[in-house]
């Protein structure tokens, strides 16, 4: 099992909105999935054999996203539970029921 999900690069130890990936090819899919070549530029290309490397160390595979302050965070799933001290799941609000323009930066409370 492996888990992804976001981390602020300020708090490396909170996952934002994990999700898990019962294989490799699951993980190969969710990434390719959410950074589409219309989306982001890649270089190098994400492949299976490279995920299978970059998961080897047995650490957390960290993917910093340029223009941001926030990455996405992915490994074994035990990895990622000893990396983190919690994980965190948002959920939008309906339209209409919070004035969404006035958020000017999510904190994650101690």
């Amino acid at each position: 099992m492996y888990t992804i999900g976001f981390i602020k690069t300020e708090r490396p130890d909170v996952l934002i909105n994990p999700d898990m990936c019962r294989s490799v090819n699951e993980l190969h899919n969710w990434l390719t999935a959410f950074l589409n070549k219309d989306d982001f530029s890649l270089s190098p290309a994400i492949t299976q054999k490279g995920l299978v490397t970059a998961l080897q160390p047995g650490k957390p595979v960290q993917m910093n996203i340029t223009g941001y302050q926030v990455a996405l965070l992915f490994g074994k799933d035990e990895v990622i539970q000893d990396a983190t001290s919690r994980f965190i799941h948002l959920v939008p609000r309906q339209k209409g029921h919070y004035p969404v323009q006035r958020v000017d930066a999510m904190s994650i409370p101690d």
